[in-house]
């Protein structure tokens, strides 16, 4: 710039006698003024027009940084929402899971102790099985003893061919004794013969008959 306001404030023209100046200094004076000004004027306008587009830059950015500034929000808020859906949904899986594992665990229990019951009835049911076995083979053990002794005592006391011949008679003995009287009717000597003939006959084809005693049962009871 050509011109400061204190020159302009103190620029002194020639004067022309005691009042007068000189014309041409004044109009040079005022051209130069007149230059600076439009010079000043026209960089006015040109900062106004880089002001205005700054500030319409800067109008844009901020608009930006508005929406970027809710997009954070918006982000925000859905990453809060997701975050508290999926502790809520954690929370859920978990309280199923227990659930599932408390069932799991409670059926599990309870089938081994009805189990546990079922074997120790069974093994109970076993032991009284084995005990009534045992007793009944100490029963009959004490009957086959008994029957031997029996046995032995008729074979010392010689009274087994006695128990044998007190035996009644057979069957087929009898329906030959029975035949027999049909016929003939023969001397009371002879007939006595056959019917001792015939029941030694019978008797030797039977054998000796021996009876057993029955074993005594125990009392399950």
């Amino acid at each position: 710039m050509g011109l400061t306001p204190d020159e302009i404030l103190n620029h002194e023209f020639t004067k022309k006698g005691s009042r007068a100046y000189v014309a041409s200094e004044v109009d040079a004076f005022l051209d130069q003024i007149n230059s600076d000004y439009e010079a000043l004027i026209a960089a006015r306008d040109q900062l106004t027009h880089e002001n205005a587009a700054l500030q319409a830059k800067v109008d844009e950015l901020e608009a930006k940084r508005e929406q970027v500034n809710q997009s954070i929000f918006v982000a925000q808020e859905a990453a809060d929402r997701l975050k508290q859906d999926a502790d809520a949904e954690v929370k859920k899986q978990l309280m199923h899971a227990q659930e599932s594992a408390t069932k799991i665990i409670s059926d599990a229990r309870t089938k081994a102790e009805a189990e546990a019951t079922h074997l120790a009835q069974e093994n109970a049911d076993l032991v009284q099985e084995q005990n009534a076995l045992r007793a009944e083979v100490e029963n009959f053990k004490d009957s086959f003893l008994k029957l031997l002794t029996q046995q032995r005592t008729l074979l010392e006391n010689d009274e087994l061919a006695e128990a044998v011949h007190r035996l009644p008679m057979g069957e087929a003995t009898t329906h030959r004794v029975a035949s027999a009287e049909t016929a003939a009717t023969p001397a009371p000597e002879v007939a006595a013969e056959a019917v001792v003939a015939g029941e030694a006959t019978t008797d030797a084809e039977q054998g000796p008959v021996v009876v057993f005693p029955e074993a005594e049962r125990p009392d399950n009871n």
